[in-house]
């Protein structure tokens, strides 16, 4: 179940963040940000972190997942988080 939920989450951001990108040098490296999320009644937390070369991580309930932001900012993978309804800082 947790491994689905954060496979629905990483779909939702890649689906979203698709055909974002941006051409800004953004020096983000390294920021990471905590979101949470109400999922079935279940409080969901992950944080989620720019590595700063083209990825980002997420961590949740234990387990790591790297995820590369195919053109997107750090900034729109967390707005992507926040449209499916987390609060995110």
């Amino acid at each position: 179940m947790k491994k689905f939920i954060l496979g629905i989450l990483t779909v939702g951001v890649l689906i979203t963040t698709a055909c974002g990108g941006s051409d800004d040098d953004n020096n983000s490296s390294n920021q990471c940000q905590t979101c949470n999320q109400d999922f079935g009644g279940e409080n969901i937390t992950s944080e989620i972190c720019d590595n700063g070369d083209g990825t980002f991580t997420i961590t949740f309930n234990g387990e790591e997942e790297t995820e590369d932001l195919n053109g997107a900012t750090f900034e729109e993978i967390i707005a992507a988080y926040e449209e499916l309804g987390a609060t995110c800082n």
